[in-house]
């Protein structure tokens, strides 16, 4: 099982619990709450940067959406699934579902969370970075 295989096994996990957990009920804002946190986890050997993308994922996109009800939508989970690729450095993944608002925003976290990140961490990240334009 890839890494992107076993997150979104824990998204589902996650989407599963708050249902069966609420007698029922699906609350998606908990939920996407819920998977943000695991995003971070996940991705806690980058720190901050790991918080600031899944803060990003949720407020940006979750929390805006005109239908929260019915979230993670299946394009937010794409969305997630890409920034997990990102943190990964997977240069073989799927990234067309990033706007450049998004590489953008993705630029300036590395940025500034740089000195705080191994070497080949930051070098793969600015990397993808580099290769979808988002270096100014």
């Amino acid at each position: 099982m890839t890494t992107i295989d076993k997150f979104l096994s824990d998204i589902q996990k996650t989407i599963k619990y708050d249902r069966a957990n609420n007698g029922g009920h699906y609350d998606a804002k908990r939920a996407c709450t819920q998977i943000s946190k695991l995003f971070a986890t996940n991705n806690r050997n980058l720190g901050a940067l790991s918080v600031s993308i899944s803060d990003y994922w949720l407020n940006t996109y979750v929390l805006a959406s005109e239908d929260l009800a019915n979230e993670p939508s299946e394009q937010n989970i794409e969305r997630i699934k890409a920034f997990q690729s990102f943190c990964d450095a997977d240069e073989e993944a799927d990234f067309s579902v990033f706007t450049a608002d998004d590489w953008e925003t993705l630029r300036d976290f590395v940025d500034d969370e740089a000195e705080n990140l191994d070497l080949d961490s930051l070098q793969n990240m600015m990397n993808l970075i580099l290769q979808n334009g988002a270096l100014a």
